[in-house]
């Protein structure tokens, strides 16, 4: 289904853009910047990531109304984080609260690497329109900023903010909040199996796109045991339902007993349990960004993608990158090859996993 989504958006988003580029002429440059948009519609872990641009916006423009454009895959990491208003493009209701909105906003930030919809959405929605300065959809945009390949995507999304001469940095990502009766919920199942233990949490799985991200499960279940057997450590396995079946697995290769929450919490919740684990082990997808964010030491097991860009961010957090080829994923051009896995995988040992999680752990003065 995504990859028809990226098809129909490719052609038929390129000749709705050709027949919008007249209007760059009616462009409206506003006198004072009060009321803002980040459109931000796929991709969990990328749009945790977008949450210092909403920091960085806040910080430069006092007062400022900060609204977010979204679908209902992400819409849980901007409830948890102060926004002001949320319209998903997947609910009608949304759909006709947008269309009142023509050049309602000061600024549109599209903060979509490839997307043609973003782009046409950002022209409809606003006066100024900031977007990555590639492909043809970059003529809709008023200020434009390149996408570079050689700092973390955080700082390409900071870098639409300093094109507004807003200069704000940050080194941590910012954390994701739960209501209370899904901290109390998770304190329960914590209490009721862990003990007091540390606790370790791994994602086997990987989302829908790009399988050849992920390790292999026989070295998850090695590497697990390895985990509670010689570190004195609790293993918390984490990963949506869709991954049911790689989960099955790893606990069927294991000989310890590990636990895991698969279908026992909601996503909103998923986000306080991840923050319970000290160390996170992840394949380059949402969780890994989750556990960056909510305090975790998070290593991350890159192939495909270039932890260049998508590192577990923030201080004390590892990624092991050890492949000699070249990225199959080439996020701004949309490009996600499904090829390669040994090549871009295999060559992660779990003694090179291990390592690093004796290293986290002593970082967190638990061992």
């Amino acid at each position: 289904m995504l990859s028809i989504q990226r098809i129909i958006d490719k052609y038929v988003g390129r000749l709705v853009i050709t027949l919008l580029v007249v209007f760059r002429l009616f462009n409206r440059h506003p006198k004072r910047i009060r009321k803002i948009l980040v459109i931000k519609l796929w991709a969990m872990g990328d749009s945790i990531l977008t949450l210092s641009l909403i920091k960085g916006i806040r910080e430069s423009f006092e007062g400022c109304r900060v609204d977010v454009l979204l679908r209902s895959k992400v819409k849980d990491v901007y409830e948890c984080y102060p926004v002001d208003s949320i319209y998903n493009l997947d609910s009608f209701s949304g759909v006709m609260k947008l269309m009142l909105n023509i050049r309602s906003y000061d600024v549109v930030f599209d903060c979509e690497p490839y997307f043609n919809l973003s782009a046409i959405l950002a022209l409809y929605l606003g006066k100024e329109r900031v977007g990555f300065a590639h492909q043809f959809r970059s003529c809709l945009y008023t200020k434009k900023t390149n996408f570079h390949k050689d700092q973390h995507m955080v700082q390409n999304y900071l870098d639409m903010l300093r094109c507004l001469n807003r200069e704000y940095d940050t080194q941590k990502l910012e954390q994701l909040t739960v209501d209370e009766n899904g901290k109390t919920k998770v304190e329960r199942f914590i209490s009721e199996h862990f003990g007091g233990k540390t606790i370790v949490g791994i994602t086997p799985g990987i989302a829908e796109s790009s399988k050849n991200r992920m390790w292999y499960e026989e070295r998850f279940a090695e590497l697990s045991d390895l985990i509670i057997g010689q570190l004195d450590c609790r293993v918390l396995i984490i990963d949506s339902p869709e991954n049911k079946e790689t989960v099955k697995k790893v606990k069927l290769l294991m000989k310890n007993k590990p636990i895991d929450s698969l279908d026992k919490f909601t996503l909103k919740e998923t986000f306080y349990l991840i923050s319970k684990c000290r160390v996170f082990i992840s394949n380059d997808t949402g969780p890994m960004h989750i556990a960056a964010a909510q305090g975790c030491s998070t290593i991350g097991l890159f192939g495909p993608n270039t932890p260049v860009l998508w590192a577990p961010y923030g201080k004390g957090n590892t990624a092991i990158y050890k492949t000699g080829l070249e990225p199959a994923i080439q996020n701004d051009k949309g490009i996600f090859r499904e090829c390669n896995r040994e090549e871009y995988m295999g060559c992660i040992t779990v003694d090179d996993v291990f390592e690093a999680v004796k290293q986290s752990l002593q970082k967190t003065d638990l061992v």
